[in-house]
């Protein structure tokens, strides 16, 4: 059976020298494993002292949220490799990972599985109007960062429900965050019930990590399962919607995670 995770994946910016090629065509299939859509590619212009180019390179780079510097002695004597890094690192929100070449991909696989986490989202709501309507801002919020984001829409007739559910919790447990939309109405439901005792099992030790309660709505705290009581959480209700769901965002780029 196929993930029911969004298909679109993350874009990854692969910042490389083209003389390193075999071996960044591996990082690449190896995200694209993943579910992610890393972008390696050789610019035949970067060889010309075009003065636009540095401009074209920044907005380039402002415009994706994901990056991994495939580190080597090429890669450090190129000017625009070197100037990439410079552009990444001074640009706030961007997510940024080294990789050895030298060391080989079964070495530093764990660098690309770690980014891989941070990018992929299982979204765990009520289906009631009030809470879908709140997991669809926060499903485009996160698509508009590059997220990996399940969907409902996903849902095909003739999948068994459960046990599609249960892949999308697995694939995110495994590879990213679980977010456990808290309203009244999803504490009240019994599938969310099960996502949530599901997730927990699933995540393991890993749980105060990967599964992180978001409170959507105000509800009375004794209806809360104490195991969700022990979690650290994120409120959604305490300031501004749009405002706080980038809050989110941002904690979810630096939140530690095993």
């Amino acid at each position: 059976m196929e993930s029911p995770i969004e298909s679109e994946g993350a874009w990854v910016f692969l910042s490389h020298s083209n003389k390193d090629f075999d071996q960044v065509r591996e990082i690449r299939n190896e995200l694209e494993r993943r579910g992610h859509k890393p972008l390696m590619f050789f610019l035949k212009c970067l060889e010309s002292d075009d003065a636009r180019l540095p401009e074209l390179l920044k907005q380039e780079i402002a415009a994706r949220q994901w990056f991994i510097l495939c580190d080597s002695p090429s890669a450090q004597g190129s000017k625009w490799v070197q100037e990439e890094v410079a552009m990444i690192q001074a640009m706030e929100g961007k997510v940024f990972r080294t990789v050895d070449l030298s060391k080989g991909l079964e070495t530093e696989v764990h660098k690309l599985v770690e980014l891989s986490k941070r990018a992929t989202v299982f979204l765990s709501y009520a289906y009631v109007q009030e809470d879908h309507e709140i997991a669809d801002q926060i499903r485009r919020a996160l698509l508009k960062h590059d997220y990996r984001v399940w969907s409902d829409s996903e849902l095909k007739s003739g999948l068994n429900f459960e046990a599609t559910i249960q892949l999308a919790i697995d694939d995110a447990a495994d590879h990213g965050f679980v977010l456990l939309l808290l309203s009244p109405s999803s504490l009240a439901s019994p599938s969310c019930k099960h996502e949530t005792e599901y997730a927990l099992q699933r995540a393991g030790r890993s749980l105060q990590s990967n599964v992180i309660p978001i409170v959507v709505a105000p509800f009375a705290h004794n209806a809360l399962p104490l195991q969700l009581a022990k979690i650290q959480w994120f409120d959604l209700t305490t300031g501004p919607f749009d405002e706080r769901i980038e809050e989110l965002i941002r904690d979810l780029r630096i939140r530690d995670m095993e």
